[in-house]
Order: structure tokens, then sequence, then C-alpha cells
């Protein structure tokens, strides 16, 4: 969690005035993004802190968008997003399946013929947790129920913010670093960590055909 939390402060000073004149330079006609874009990334979801009796687990997936910039000027971006976390059968650190699909839209901070250009996000969509049951805790069996984390099956509508960074490589290419916040909206009281706010990390590369 503090290792996602440090690459997310590292994000967000992509914003500062300073670190945005360093890249002045890197700009060109040729750097404009092209209508389409696919992304592919690795994600990073922090599952629950530690504390006395249950360390600190980040669940890893994947994450897949698929987006077109209609304007002139490129800097608007639509998008399908998808986001997959496996689930972890691990009896230390059991993780359920979360799963994410929905609409987004993001807007460049600077002109679209950046090299290095910071945006911020905003969508919805579907926010999907398949819990692990876990096996009768039986005390004549030696097992103690000493809390700690615990998801339920549900599927709730959730909203979606953040923000990222491209570095373009080349015209077809540039690496994408994108920092979200799922927030399940209308969960019940049984849906438990399900519907708790969610911080997502993703690094991966995108393709501008």
């Amino acid at each position: 969690m503090h290792r996602l939390a440090a690459a997310f402060c590292c994000l967000a000073l992509s914003f500062s005035p300073a670190y945005a004149q360093s890249s002045d330079e890197s700009t060109g006609p040729d750097l404009i993004p092209r209508p389409l874009e696919i992304s592919a990334e690795v994600s990073f979801l922090p599952l629950y802190g530690g504390d006395a009796t249950v360390g600190s687990v980040t669940g890893r997936g994947f994450a897949v968008r698929v987006g077109y910039r209609p304007t002139a000027s490129r800097r608007a971006l639509f998008e399908v997003y998808g986001l997959r976390v496996p689930e972890d059968r691990d009896p230390y650190n059991r993780t359920p399946q979360i799963d994410a699909l929905g609409l987004a839209g993001s807007y460049l901070v600077r002109d679209a013929n950046t090299r290095v250009n910071p945006y911020l996000t905003f969508g919805g969509g579907l926010y999907s947790v398949d819990a692990q049951e876990k096996p009768p805790c039986r005390i004549e069996e030696g097992c103690f129920d000493e809390g700690g984390p615990s998801f339920q099956d549900a599927t709730l509508v959730a909203a979606v913010a953040g923000a990222g960074l491209y570095v373009t490589v080349i015209p077809l290419v540039a690496l994408r670093a994108d920092g979200r916040l799922y927030a399940p909206l209308g969960a019940s009281d049984g849906a438990r960590d399900s519907g708790e706010l969610r911080p997502s990390l993703s690094i991966g590369v995108s393709i501008r055909p």
C-alpha cells in the first residue's frame, strides 16, 4: 500500500508548473495522438491494510482500455475500460476476484502535441466482487475467528475519478500511468468490504494505430 501511495504521489507531481515547463521543448505536430487508442496495463489494487493480525495485501491484475479522440485538438478521449484482478487462494492472503467495466472520459492537461502530458479522467460503470467462501471455523479443530477483511459477492454501480500521465515514445506508442478511485454506489451493509472506496494504479502502454 505504501508503494502504491508513493507511486500515485509521483504521478501527481507531474501537474506542477515547473515540471510542465521542463517539457516545453518536447513538442511537435507528429506527437499529436491519433483518433484510436488501445491501452494494455498491469494494475494494482490495495485490498486491505495491515493490522495486528492481517498483513497488507495488494491484488495484481490487468486493465484494457479502448478509446477514441473525436476532436480536432485530440485532447479529449472517450474510452471503454475493463479491469480484472484475479482471486488469490493463499490461506494467509486470501483475496476475491474483482472486475470493473465501464465508460470514462479524459482530458489532456497540456496541448496534445506534448511528449509528456498529464490528464484527468472521470467515468463510471459496473464494479463486481466475487468473494471466496471460507471454510467453517471450528474451535475444536484449532480455528479462531480473529476478524479481518470480509468481502461479499456484489455487483455495484461505481463512479470513477483519477489522473494519469502519458509519455509519448514515438507517434504510435506512448507509456501510460493511471491512478483511479473506484467508488461503489448504493452498497448495503451486507456488502462489507466489497462496498469500500478502492484505489488502483495501472502502468502500461498505449498504441495509437
